[in-house]
């Protein structure tokens, strides 16, 4: 793909997808380990184990 070629709008719309995949890659990478943490305080705070695997599906 040459940039230069791209006209104002393609452009903006290319970057803005770029953006939106970024986003989603470091949400891949980091929601894993949100997710342990976040299970990990409500287990230790009394929840139900069982309780939280229904909520995660």
């Amino acid at each position: 793909m040459n940039l230069h070629d791209l006209t104002e709008t393609e452009l903006s719309d290319h970057l803005n997808a770029v953006l939106a995949e970024q986003e989603r890659r470091a949400a891949l990478a980091t929601i894993p380990g949100q997710i342990a943490s976040m299970s990990a305080t409500f287990q230790a705070g009394g929840g139900d184990v069982d309780e939280l695997r229904a909520a995660v599906g």
